[in-house]
């Protein structure tokens, strides 16, 4: 199960942000760094970070994680757990499937998946750029393409306390200015998600 982020928190307005924050400091010297900890249930957490004062975020996420009885813990707690992979979103149009997947396999994809009307292609972030020019190249539309971690395995919650306080986590670090991506490895079934609602 892919967790998607809330319309309000797209990598485009996450970038737009950061742009922010960069004008507000006028040259200011941004510290980017990684935090690394585990949520309620033994979730793994990954946060990118993007701060001008390491000294003021890092007690902040450790409070983020206490509030949701999770742990901030030490580098590389959890690092160890996600792969860095390229995910490039094209509008699928099924008449043209076999020569997209050619195209994008013979580019130096990994994988292509047929997700909710699109597909997903991964990729080593190394050849992603070359796997959207030749995308683009073969006359596809690239909606989106960016750089996410994916997890190695997942934990999955069935306890719906303990569901509430991992999604509460995963908003609470979306919600924080210097947090810049957020990646966890936990699944809820379909049960748990309709307890949630």
């Amino acid at each position: 199960l892919m967790i998607r982020r809330p319309p309000r928190s797209t990598p485009s307005l996450r970038r737009q942000r950061q742009m922010c924050i960069r004008d507000r400091l006028k040259g200011g010297n941004l510290e980017e760094s990684v935090y690394e900890g585990y949520a309620a249930g033994g979730v793994a957490v990954l946060c990118e970070i993007l701060t001008d004062n390491r000294n003021r975020t890092a007690p902040e996420i450790r409070k983020l994680f206490e509030l949701c009885d999770g742990k901030l813990g030490a580098t590389g707690c959890v690092a160890y757990l996600f792969t860095r992979t390229g995910i490039v979103r094209v509008p699928s149009d099924s008449s043209k499937e076999d020569h997209f997947y050619e195209v994008a396999i013979e580019s130096g994809a990994n994988d292509v998946a047929s997700v909710e009307g699109y597909w997903e292609v991964a990729c080593d972030p190394q050849v992603m750029t070359d796997v959207v020019a030749a995308i683009t190249k073969a006359d596809f539309v690239v909606e989106s393409s960016e750089i996410i971690r994916v997890p190695a395995t997942t934990v999955e919650i069935d306890d719906v306390a303990t569901a509430r306080k991992v999604l509460n986590l995963m908003e609470r670090l979306d919600d924080h200015d210097d947090v810049q991506s957020v990646s966890a490895n936990f699944s809820i079934p379909d049960e748990a998600i309709g307890q949630l609602e």
